[in-house]
């Protein structure tokens, strides 16, 4: 599923996002994830209710590329707010488990590497029940975080973008073997090697960090 961050519902300006690249994508759920970066990004903008609007007043939006001048000191932070799917009242949306950070970059030999980083919630206890699918355990409505790459390279070309995971629940084969007739259930529901549970998540837009010059 693709979410599109426009200005208002119609086909113009929903293109005008698509070609800025402020989207984010989901494993199905609808869950609501926001990405900023910029140097001025105040590190207690989550408890503001005026978030969003300061954070394109001090950084820019996931799709977008900020610019260092290649000093050091010049790290630029990262801000990220998600709400869980509200769901509906008979099919509640699960809660969130987890945001992180992935940050790729390519070092002077050409190799790519990759980091991730837990930067709101974690581990917890959350489980499923994959008799009934139903879900148990402590997690999250909402996260925020303000966030700055502690291993940062000013004359090094970055990409960051943000994940958010959910608690775990039942995957499509899950759901197969719960509601099934015992007598009727498939034959791969006794199969160790078949994962019945998951965790949905949604993934942004990347943000490019390119030094001045």
């Amino acid at each position: 599923m693709v979410a599109v961050w426009a200005e208002e519902n119609t086909r113009d300006s929903i293109f005008e996002a698509l070609r800025r690249r402020e989207v984010y994508a989901t494993s199905g759920p609808r869950m609501s994830v926001r990405l900023f970066a910029g140097e001025a990004i105040d590190k207690e903008i989550c408890s503001s209710p005026s978030l969003v609007e300061k954070a394109y007043q001090q950084g820019v939006p996931m799709g977008s590329v900020v610019t260092g001048s290649g000093t050091v000191g010049a790290a630029p932070s990262f801000v990220l707010t998600a709400q869980r799917d509200p769901g509906t009242a008979d099919h509640p949306g699960n809660l969130l488990q987890r945001a992180q950070i992935i940050k790729g970059w390519t070092d002077s030999k050409g190799s790519i590497h990759q980091q991730v980083t837990d930067i709101a919630g974690g581990d917890n206890t959350a489980a499923v029940n994959t008799e009934n699918c139903e879900t148990s355990g402590p997690g999250h409505q909402q996260l925020c975080a303000v966030w700055k790459d502690p291993n940062f390279d000013p004359k090094q070309n970055a990409v960051y973008y943000a994940r958010v995971v959910e608690n775990p629940s039942c995957r499509t084969t899950g759901w197969a073997c719960s509601v099934a007739d015992v007598s009727k259930r498939p034959p791969w529901c006794e199969n160790k090697e078949v994962e019945l549970i998951t965790q949905e998540r949604a993934w942004t837009s990347p943000i490019w960090y390119q030094p001045d010059g």
